[in-house]
């Protein structure tokens, strides 16, 4: 199927969820002159608005999740955020109904090559420098999916050369159409274990997006030998054709691709080894559209990265303070650790969403100083870290930067990467983030007693 195809051919949807994702399945499908109802259980949700303007009010039901809709309905498509595994769901499944995503969707409709990025940590940071490479190179990229615009409404320009998705394993457990020209699982730690079975299920989730694509890329620092990639990267020498990294004879290290030097490695913007392990992944991704080099190595000496991930905010006093609230689990808060030189004061809480604390140990024993802990959730890391390293527990993130401010020195660096979600307190890790930016500003400029 194509976008120029779709037709009303007596299909009847039900989209569940009226989030961005949901208005942009309402407002394709309503457009190609398809029936489509939506609901949503929350009263008034994001978009509430913007779906009654398109659809009559009998096919809009917010405050409830009406399931006796599923009784006339042949495709089922439920919001990344709405779990796809309630009972109401898999009995449709179970009836015949489809269940799909809007991924599903854009699988379908695309007539475009795509390329599909996902991992537990860094998809954000290379879908975006991904892009940017590739108009580097002349081509007409666009990204999007779960960053930016979602999926259908890249659909829109038809000038687009190529589509480049960042996908959640939320977007990948109801798609099974996707043919990517090239697929990546950056890496995989644990991550959203309160809604997926096991580990185990949710990593079955993410390497699924190989499954139909023409290329595959693939991080060496897995040690997988599962997957057969048509291209690998990684922080070690790599053989022909693949990317990585090694020491000159002067003793400088080079990013590489085999024995071909690309650029020097303090050269990049983004910070530790994650940085370099996210240009070397975008690097191996864009591979075959490389062309000019010289601007490609222009654009990632250019590329500062994303807000709220490992963002050095400000610096005073020799002390230096970065932002990484989207480390929403443990894995990207110990690839952040990693990625920075003692000492760090490390300001984590919020909602733990599962994962073994216990592997952060060794990494803050090595680099962290003290550990300021806060939120729903800070008991469980006071106790799991409390004997390891010098452990305070706060009630809140404010009050976590005044005491990381009170604490703080020349030479130390004061790290947020909360390894949990923000919703006991915030509406998402970017409101985390702007609230904690301005916390440090005020106390940078006086505006709290801090000392």
């Amino acid at each position: 199927m194509n976008q120029n195809a779709m037709q009303n051919n007596n299909i009847n949807y039900l989209v569940v969820g009226a989030g961005m994702t949901g208005l942009s399945v309402v407002s394709y499908l309503h457009a190609h002159g398809q029936g489509v109802r939506v609901m949503d259980s929350r009263e008034l949700p994001p978009n509430a608005n913007k779906i009654r303007s398109l659809l009559p009010p009998d096919d809009v039901c917010f405050g409830e999740f009406k399931w006796q809709w599923l009784d006339n309905t042949n495709v089922l498509v439920v919001s990344p955020g709405v779990d796809s595994h309630q009972l109401p769901i898999q009995s449709a499944s179970q009836r015949g109904i489809q269940v799909i995503g809007d991924i599903e969707l854009f699988a379908q409709l695309a007539t475009k090559p795509y390329i599909a990025i996902t991992g537990s940590n860094g998809k954000s940071t290379v879908t975006t420098l991904v892009k940017e490479l590739l108009q580097s190179q002349g081509i007409n990229a666009q990204a999007g999916a779960n960053i930016g615009k979602p999926a259908l409404d890249l659909l829109a320009d038809k000038d687009t050369d190529m589509y480049v998705l960042e996908l959640s394993s939320f977007q990948l457990e109801t798609c099974h159409s996707l043919q990517a020209s090239t697929a990546v699982v950056l890496n995989v730690s644990d991550d959203h274990l309160d809604r997926h079975a096991d580990f185990n299920a949710y990593k079955a989730i993410k390497y699924s997006i190989y499954q139909h694509a023409e290329r595959k890329v693939f991080s060496r620092m897995q040690n997988d030998s599962s997957v057969t990639s048509s291209c690998s990267f990684g922080l070690d020498r790599p053989q022909q054709g693949h990317y990585g990294i090694c020491d000159d004879h002067q003793g400088q290290q080079w990013l590489v691709c085999g024995d071909r030097k690309i650029m020097p490695s303090d050269q990049i913007s983004l910070l530790g080894e994650m940085g370099k392990l996210n240009v070397l992944a975008a690097l191996a991704i864009v591979d075959p559209y490389l062309k000019n080099m010289s601007a490609a190595i222009d654009t990632i000496k250019a590329f500062k990265g994303l807000a709220h991930r490992c963002e050095p905010i400000a610096q005073q006093q020799g002390i230096t303070w970065i932002n990484d609230s989207k480390a929403t689990n443990v894995g990207a808060t110990l690839a952040a650790i990693e990625g920075f030189e003692y000492p760090l004061i490390l300001l984590m809480g919020g909602v733990h969403k599962g994962g073994d604390i216990d592997s952060l140990v060794s990494a803050i024993k090595n680099k962290v100083k003290q550990v300021i802990v806060y939120g729903r959730d800070a008991h469980v890391f006071f106790k799991a870290l409390n004997e390891h390293v010098q452990t305070y527990q706060v009630d809140s993130l404010q009050q976590a930067v005044v005491a990381a401010h009170s604490y703080a020195v020349d030479q130390d660096t004061v790290l947020l990467s909360p390894a949990c979600a923000s919703f006991d307190a915030f509406d998402d890790y970017q409101h985390r983030g702007h609230v904690f930016r301005e916390t440090v500003y005020e106390c940078l400029s006086g505006g709290v007693d801090a000392r």
